[in-house]
């Protein structure tokens, strides 16, 4: 059999079982219910054809039966509606039958099918969703209507005409469906946006509304000044600043928000909105005008002004309306800020400078004078009526002035017309409320003046005793120096120079003028030069390159030396690491100028004991015979044979080497040999030998002469008797 006789056969079996499943249909009417079911369960199975589709349907609008057309219809579900040939009558049927409870469920399903394919079948849910109001049945019918399909303007209608009237979930759909075609007027977008309307449908119409640069500004408004939520507040306020911020209400609402909400983010973004969207019209400068003279809360004018000042300089009408706010009885530091903004405009429109000043001498506010000072200094002003003019403010009581001019101060030229007038800015140093910095600069500058006048080194001579600053000492030394460079002596602060020297060890400008005017007054002289060898002042002499042999080499010059002087030059060479010679001799030259002292008697000794290595012992030998005189040999006796260790007589040997002249020197030798026990030590008798060698002595000689005599023999064994 070949596959045309296969097709063939098919069709003839098809047709057959299409003209068997009409012939049951055509026997339904006739039968009893049981029948019914049993003949239509057998047609169901050809209800792929058109023709028993077409009877089927014709028996379910006359069947009375609701149980049976329930399911009648169910079985022709089942099928799916592709070959229904007459689908408006279909959806004619299925809308009147819609009224049925039993079949709705079934009924609902088939006619949103159609309607996907058959657009009047939508016609008929719309018409039957507003015939009743069954929540579930409303909610079930709305689910085939917003499936996507091309909604005309009926299905769109219909979609606005529900906004009202369905829950938060259906209308979100709606919703979406309305905004993505577009189909919703400002008004209605507006109407949206209530702090009623459910925030999940409020953050969708924003979205849209960011997304289509749409602001409806009432509407935003509202949820600034209400919303709970303060996302929704914070969009709200970005949405407003999209086309920049030009009606007073909008800047009334962020002007609240920025003051009263509570949320940080929100207020951040109400700040933004006037840095970055403010549309400075005229109407809007009256406004912020108006709004900064009584608003109550400092903090938010002052805000507000700071965001308004990048504005000042090329919107002229905005800074003539901040100028005339303090004329108002506003907030001192209100009327501050605003002098603050305006005075960065003086250097740029020196027009304002006049209004600066006449706003300078009639303001009572110390504070508000001082900012308006220094808008004033910013213009560098140069002359003879501003130096009077910043010489006035030297003398305010406030310390914020005072700054002030002291900065003006610094941008004087330093000129000879301009030399009074910073040395009369002296006094001003003296203040510790000025700022540190300020106060160093003036005083730089002061001090490059040539020539000061008295009264200007009197004030840097009392910086010099009561600052702490090392600079402001430094340079306040300076111009004392200056100052007894070109007046000599008189211009000494011989009081300070004792206070440096002995308390705070500081001898910066003390030398070399002490040198040049000591003769003017010897005594306090003294006293500063005796306090500068302190040891505590050993590294602020070095700094000035001056020693303490020099200091005490200038007062045995000048006043000679005393037994302080002597006591200290002692200590020296007994306790000091002087490190060379050389400086061994010079302090026993201090000490040959004062041999009267009584310490000496006794401290040359222990010189001589513990330093002797390093001493000129010719120098020592001159300066025992000034103390001592005849009794020196005694005393050197006393002292030589004291000595227990070959450590404590060898300084004395070293003496005796040195001085071989002298008289006593061999019989000194002789005792010093005979100290017990000490020739047994190599450096003692090498010392002794030295010695000897420089006097002549043979020294075998004087160890025979000092050697003890030899024990008699003892007698040998006798002879017994």
């Amino acid at each position: 059999m070949d596959l045309s006789q296969t097709i063939a056969t098919i069709r003839e079996r098809r047709n057959a079982g299409t003209e068997q499943a009409l012939l049951m249909l055509d026997m339904a009417p006739l039968s009893d219910t049981d029948n019914k079911y049993s003949l239509l369960s057998t047609a169901a199975h050809y209800l792929h054809d058109p023709a028993v589709i077409s009877k089927w349907i014709t028996l379910l609008a006359a069947e009375t039966d609701t149980q049976l057309r329930a399911d009648m219809l169910q079985r022709l579900a089942a099928t799916g509606l592709q070959q229904i040939p007459d689908k408006q009558g279909f959806a004619d049927l299925l809308a009147a039958s819609l009224q049925q409870d039993e079949s709705r469920d079934i009924i609902l399903p088939l006619l949103g099918k159609l309607s996907l394919t058959y657009p009047p079948a939508r016609e008929r849910l719309i018409a039957f969703y507003q015939q009743q109001h069954n929540a579930d049945v409303n909610r079930q019918i709305l689910s085939w209507l917003l499936i996507p399909v091309q909604a005309t303007e009926a299905d769109l209608a219909f979609y606005r005409s529900l906004l009202d009237s369905t829950d938060t979930d259906d209308k979100l759909l709606l919703l979406n469906r309305l905004l993505l075609r577009d189909q919703l007027a400002p008004e209605q977008i507006a109407q949206q946006l209530q702090p009623a309307t459910p925030e999940v449908i409020k953050e969708m119409v924003l979205r849209f509304c960011f997304d289509r640069s749409i602001v409806p500004e009432a509407a935003l408004c509202t949820l600034v000044r209400a919303d709970k939520n303060p996302l929704i507040r914070k969009w709200s306020i970005q949405l407003l600043a999209v086309h920049g911020v030009s009606q007073n209400d909008v800047l009334d609402t962020l002007l609240q928000a920025l003051r009263e909400d509570p949320d940080p983010a929100v207020r951040q973004a109400a700040m933004f909105v006037f840095t970055y969207s403010l549309t400075l019209t005229p109407a809007i400068i009256e406004h912020l005008a108006r709004c900064l003279q009584t608003e109550k809360h400092i903090a938010v004018a002052l805000q507000l002004l700071q965001l308004l000042a990048p504005y000042t300089e090329k919107n002229e009408a905005l800074a003539d309306a901040l100028w005339l706010l303090p004329d108002h009885d506003i907030a001192v530091d209100l009327a501050a800020a605003i002098y603050d903004i305006l005075g960065r405009l003086v250097p740029v429109k020196p027009a304002l400078l006049e209004k600066f000043m006449a706003a300078y001498e009639k303001e009572q506010h110390d504070d508000c004078k001082a900012i308006i000072l220094k808008a004033i200094t910013s213009a560098m002003n140069t002359g003879a009526s501003w130096n009077r003019f910043y010489l006035r403010a030297l003398e305010a009581p406030s310390a914020a002035i005072r700054s002030w001019a002291v900065q003006a101060m610094l941008y004087i030229p330093l000129t000879p017309d301009n030399i009074s007038t910073l040395a009369a800015a002296a006094p001003v140093l003296l203040h510790p409320e000025i700022p540190h910095q300020q106060r160093q600069l003036l005083a730089r500058k002061i001090s490059c003046i040539p020539q000061l006048p008295a009264a200007a080194v009197q004030v840097f001579s009392k910086l010099a005793d009561h600052s702490n600053d090392q600079e402001l000492q430094r340079l306040a030394t300076k111009v004392q120096e200056k100052a007894i460079s070109h007046n000599g002596g008189t211009q000494i602060n011989w009081e300070q120079w004792l206070h440096k020297a002995d308390v705070t060890h500081d001898l910066t400008g003390i030398f070399p003028h002490i040198w040049l005017f000591y003769d003017d007054n010897p005594e306090m002289a003294d006293k500063i030069l005796f306090a500068a060898i302190n040891p505590a002042n050993s590294n602020s002499l070095y700094q000035c390159s001056v020693t303490d042999i020099e200091i005490l080499n200038f007062l045995s010059v000048k006043a000679g030396i005393n037994d302080e002087m002597s006591r200290y030059a002692l200590h020296q060479l007994l306790h000091t690491d002087l490190g060379n010679e050389s400086k061994f001799k010079w302090y026993l030259l201090v000490l040959k100028s004062n041999p009267a002292n009584a310490e000496l008697r006794e401290g040359l000794w222990q010189l001589l004991e513990k330093r002797g290595r390093y001493i000129n012992m010719i120098q020592l030998d001159e300066l025992l015979r000034i103390i001592w005189k005849d009794q020196l040999e005694n005393v050197f006796r006393q002292h030589l044979l004291q000595q227990h260790t070959a450590a404590g007589a060898v300084p004395y040997l070293q003496f005796l080497e040195a001085n071989n002249t002298w008289a006593p020197v061999p019989a000194l030798l002789k005792e010093a040999a005979q100290l017990p026990g000490l020739l047994q030590d190599s450096s003692f008798k090498d010392a002794l030998q030295r010695a000897c060698r420089a006097a002549g002595i043979d020294i075998d000689d004087l160890l025979r002469s000092v050697a003890p005599p030899a024990a008699p023999e003892a007698d040998g064994p006798g002879f017994a008797d």
